[in-house]
């Protein structure tokens, strides 16, 4: 980062210059024969102010600050340091000055200077760096919430080496770095789904579904069949319709779908950040089994999927996007009802093994989740409650 100088006036300068200033023109006006004292004086106050002028007008040309490392991840809760390198690759030094570093308010410096009037957090600190040498400052935070944090802004505020007040410089442009928290995976809510999981409650239910690619036999329509499924050429020989039938399979993928809305409002659930936890934990566990996984979120997006997505795949390095994505899902945005994002959805070609879903089911919801139920995916509810079985019909997931 780079600093531009910010003109403040030196009222002290300001009154020496004038004083100066009168009594030259006294000297020239009115021949005036002015002490060898005083003569000597005002020559070195005028080149104490030029001095300072040029110092003021130098010093900040080659003062950068680089802040290290460049990208932070952490869990909530979790502390760490922010390195802030200062290199002076000018001539002249900055002694004494004293930086003052803003950022967002999903960490917390310590000795917060901050007014909370504004969602950031605030601190500042001393430093001194000679001409061709860096110096590093040490800031201390800690995650408080999940979300990105991003340095704001850094104010320097340089002495005037003749005690004219200070040097405000100001940073241009954006600071290249960016803090990702995470949601809390261990957190103790966590503990009973944690056993559950453990106990394979989630694994061996409603795992085989049938393979597209291979086709065994066929059979008569049903309600219920996908039209995708429909063998039209037989159907037409046979003069009924007759669906395909295929291999079964025990390949596992699961579905997330995430709920930004509240059952009556625009806003975000109340426990949203419960279940973003929740579903760290979950991601973590699949991670280490090998399960893939896919992630999608009622949010509108302007790319290719419409909608937040995160592809399906597997592995500890999926673990880390998604948890990547977790931090930068916003709560508060542009979001469609859920039964709605579920039409969306069941136009995806592939049939997820399992569904889970967040949040609350009302008719409307329940009625799009239907047709999973009935092509075979097993579908949880993942709510304050935890983990559980849905079954159509009940408004609430089994408890």
């Amino acid at each position: 980062m780079k600093y531009k100088r910010q003109h403040t006036e030196s009222k002290m300068a300001s009154a020496l210059f004038s004083i100066i200033a009168v009594m030259v023109i006294f000297d020239l006006l009115y021949t005036a024969q002015l002490n060898a004292w005083l003569q000597l004086i005002i020559g070195i106050t005028a080149a104490m102010a030029l001095l300072n002028l040029f110092h003021e007008k130098n010093v900040a040309k080659h003062l950068t600050v680089d802040v290290m490392p460049g990208e932070l991840r952490k869990y909530k809760g979790q502390e760490d340091v922010l390195y802030l390198q200062v290199t002076q690759r000018g001539r002249l030094p900055v002694l004494s000055a004293e930086i003052t570093i803003t950022a967002g308010d999903d960490i917390a410096f310590y000795n917060d200077e901050s007014l909370k009037i504004r969602n950031v957090t605030e601190t500042s600190r001393i430093f001194s760096v000679f001409p061709g040498k860096s110096t590093t400052i040490e800031i201390p935070f800690k995650a408080v919430h999940r979300g990105t944090s991003k340095i704001i802004e850094t104010k320097i505020a340089v002495p005037r080496i003749f005690g004219f007040g200070h040097i405000k410089l100001e940073q241009a442009g954006s600071a290249n770095h960016e803090i990702l928290i995470y949601p809390d995976r261990y957190a103790l809510h966590n503990r009973s789904l944690k056993a559950k999981i453990e106990q394979g409650a989630y694994r061996d239910k409603n795992t085989f579904f049938h393979d597209p690619l291979l086709t065994t036999g066929s059979r008569p329509y049903e309600t219920t069949d996908s039209l995708r499924d429909v063998h039209w050429k037989l159907s037409a020989r046979s003069g009924e319709l007759m669906t395909r039938e295929y291999e079964k399979t025990t390949h596992m993928s699961w579905l997330f779908l995430i709920n930004l809305r509240s059952d009556k409002s625009f806003a975000p659930p109340a426990d949203i950040e419960v279940t973003f936890e929740k579903l760290a934990f979950i991601f973590g566990t699949m991670a280490e089994d090998g399960i893939p996984y896919r992630i999608m979120a009622n949010m509108r997006t302007f790319d290719r999927h419409q909608f937040f997505t995160l592809d399906e795949s597997s592995g500890k390095l999926h673990y880390r996007h998604a948890l990547e994505a977790l931090a930068r899902i916003k709560t508060v945005t542009y979001t469609i009802s859920f039964d709605r994002f579920l039409k969306f959805v069941k136009q995806s070609d592939k049939m997820p093994t399992h569904l889970i879903f967040t949040g609350e089911a009302d008719p409307l919801i329940m009625a799009e989740l239907k047709y999973y139920i009935e092509q075979g995916t097993a579908v949880y509810q993942l709510d304050e409650h935890g983990l559980e079985p849905f079954k159509y019909g009940r408004k609430e997931a089994v408890t």
